[in-house]
């Protein structure tokens, strides 16, 4: 009988240890680690071209403007692969920025683009902040690109 008891007693005392070690395997919500995981995944979405898995790791907002079937993320140009440079959460926790190089092979060129996106902290976890793509008025801003109306 205390045999019994003793073993459910360091069962329980086991289980409380393994939650209480959680937070290091997992990280913390909110946290550039956590942020880190996201960024990580969804450039491995884009490289591997997995329009639905991106889409998935984007806010509400692009969700509501951007139907599952209708989004399609797709490159002429293959990705070799990706570094998250750096990551900065602002104060509250609420927003973040990630810069990340992007590795590509062009006609046998290698080149190294900076890429910059925004991530927001949204129903607890974080969130690609996709804004909605405006029409461009030419090349560059406030220049116009000659298609308008002549009158």
């Amino acid at each position: 009988m205390i045999q019994r008891y003793l073993t459910v007693a360091a069962l329980c005392a086991c289980i409380a240890l393994s939650a209480g070690c959680a937070h290091l395997i997992y990280p913390q919500r909110g946290s550039e680690e956590a942020l880190r995981q996201r960024v990580v995944l969804s450039w491995e979405a884009r490289q591997n071209s997995n329009g639905k898995a991106l889409w998935e790791l984007t806010t509400d907002q692009h969700k509501e403007r951007v139907p599952r079937e209708s989004f399609a993320y797709r490159s002429n140009v293959r990705m070799q692969g990706f570094t998250v440079r750096s990551i900065e959460i602002n104060e509250d926790g609420t927003r973040a920025v990630a810069h990340v190089d992007i590795k590509l092979r062009h006609m046998g060129f290698d080149f190294t683009f900076p890429a910059r996106e925004e991530w927001l902290w949204q129903r607890g976890t974080w969130r690609l902040d996709i804004k909605p793509h405006s029409p461009s008025k030419g090349p560059f801003p406030g220049m116009s690109s000659g298609k308008e109306e002549k009158r």
